[in-house]
């Protein structure tokens, strides 16, 4: 899989952000409660700044950096040529066309404190992830439009950069080109965006610290060409010490994926519609929830569970009430000599006892409906229903 590195590059990455852009504003900004609004036409210092006709701000930093804590900035329509960081709570809320074009830059919007909220935006053409939630928790991430974000990911793209979840370690590639990341973040919700043409789709991982308790919910995940739809991995290797868990030092764990149309990701290189996975020994996925999706036409399986090393935990997870059509289209290769060639809705493939819940899904036009390799105990089967699926499972 191309989403697993060890934790020590992982790590690196949280180095990297943007610093805020400190551009003063009004005087008044800074205690007033009402937003302040961004317009690529402002008129400055002396403006009203009660609409998008009397804005005072022409860059969305400028206006983070003058906002209270706990306050909002309105953004409105034109696109804005730069990456934004929110260091404090803070709610960034786009008006329709609000667009951020973050070319030449890591992150379209990278978000550091906990309690903020980024809405209605379109962020597109970052070298790392468009929108990128780092270390803070109860963020939320909703209604935006996020897509092409892949410059520093896609294998034939002539744009150089350092950022280290670009590199690739150990022969895997890196995570850059996410459209959304919850990175080390915990109980924060990605619902109703759309994630298009990035790298990948969105991304949770617990670099740092854990990822937990997160809902990602009722989004559109499509041609995310070079990595998963959604990605629910495990990168740190403290996060089950000898295969024992340890919730309080990292492990992504307690996510809901539900109601999320995802399709056509992974088609140039490895990529399940949904997969939860874990390379490192110590890495931990377990107790997450992925139900209601509607999951068809991806690189691999529809969703597909890795686990690659002894000393892992990746137990009680549950793949319920999906709706999976034709996926595996390229094939998974990752566990020869057991390789799946066939399109296959759901495939769980471990080196060291897993135990997964597969139920009440519904699995059409597949030559596999389930492919389990490795000692894994699957439960619940039988209670999956099964059209024009010639094995619904098979055993390798």
């Amino acid at each position: 899989m191309n989403k697993l590195k060890t934790v020590a590059t992982a790590t690196a990455g949280l180095a990297i952000g943007i610093a805020p852009l400190l551009i003063s504003g009004p005087a008044q900004a800074h205690t007033r409660t009402a937003p302040l609004y961004v317009s690529a036409g402002a008129h400055g210092h002396h403006a009203a700044d009660r609409n998008c006709a009397t804005a005072a701000y022409g860059s969305i930093g400028a206006a983070v950096a003058a906002a209270p804590t706990g306050g909002s900035v309105i953004v409105c329509a034109g696109t804005y040529h730069e990456g934004v960081a929110v260091t404090r709570k803070l709610t960034v809320a786009g008006r329709p066309g609000a667009t951020v074009d973050a070319t030449g830059k890591i992150t379209g919007v990278a978000v550091t404190a906990a309690g903020v909220t980024v809405s209605g935006l379109t962020v597109r053409n970052a070298i790392g992830e468009g929108i990128l939630v780092n270390g803070a928790d109860h963020a939320t991430v909703t209604g935006n439009v996020v897509a092409h974000n892949d410059l520093g990911g896609a294998p034939t793209d002539p744009v150089p950069n350092t950022y280290p979840e670009c590199q690739a370690n150990q022969g895997v590639p890196g995570d850059c080109g996410e459209g959304i990341h919850l990175m080390g973040s915990s109980w924060s919700t990605v619902a109703g965006n759309v994630s298009h043409g990035n790298s990948g789709g969105i991304l949770v991982s617990d670099e740092g610290r854990p990822a937990a308790h997160n809902r990602i919910v009722g989004n559109t995940v499509t041609g995310n060409l070079t990595a998963c739809g959604i990605t629910v991995v495990g990168h740190n290797p403290a996060a089950a010490p000898n295969g024992v868990p340890a919730p309080s030092v990292a492990g992504t764990f307690d996510n809901d994926v539900i109601g999320n149309r995802i399709s056509g990701n992974g088609l140039i290189a490895e990529g399940a519609g949904v997969v939860l996975a874990t390379g490192v020994p110590g890495g931990a996925v377990y107790n997450n929830l992925v139900q209601g999706n509607d999951i068809q036409g991806n690189g691999l399986s529809g969703v597909t569970v890795h686990s690659h090393a002894p000393g892992q935990f990746l137990n009680n997870n549950v793949i319920r009430a999906n709706t999976i059509g034709t996926n595996n289209l390229n094939g998974d290769k990752d566990f020869a000599p057991a390789i799946d060639t066939e399109t296959t809705g759901v495939l769980v493939a471990t080196v060291a006892p897993l135990a997964i819940q597969i139920t009440e899904n519904h699995i059409t036009a597949n030559h596999f409906g389930i492919w389990i390799t490795g000692p894994a105990k699957v439960t619940g089967s039988a209670t999956n229903h099964f059209t024009h699926v010639t094995t619904p499972v098979a055993h390798s």
